[in-house]
């Protein structure tokens, strides 16, 4: 399995869980990863909020482009940041504003519970 970096999955009952993320595919919904104890896995998205993609601090971060939105999950988290939101997607990149921590993160469609965008 080809994988990312190590990211940060925020499930919607809450708990986190750091694992190894093989490339995306938002039609499948589901998202293959690798567990610290070395098993692998499917994860639904039914069970995901989101999927964090921490920073690294040795690289500098790149202006996306998009518009600024708001999400709010449907545990009250809210997040601001740049995106090509599709509401027609299963889920979609969001570069939060503040990416002291996270570079970017893929947020499931169906964890929000409410989105807006901003005028500018």
């Amino acid at each position: 399995m080809e994988e990312t970096p190590e990211v940060v999955l925020r499930y919607r009952d809450g708990h986190t869980e750091r694992v190894w993320l093989a490339p995306i595919d938002p039609s499948r919904e589901v998202l293959d990863v690798r567990r610290e104890n070395g098993d692998n896995a499917e994860v639904p998205f039914s069970l995901i909020k989101a999927v964090f993609f921490p920073r690294d601090p040795d690289t500098s971060v790149s202006q996306p482009s998009g518009s600024m939105i708001s999400v709010e999950f449907s545990d009250g988290e809210v997040i601001r940041g740049v995106a090509n939101y599709n509401p027609e997607r299963n889920g979609f990149f969001l570069f939060p504003d503040d990416r002291s921590k996270s570079e970017r993160i893929f947020v499931v469609n169906s964890a929000i519970m409410s989105i807006e965008v901003e005028k500018l």
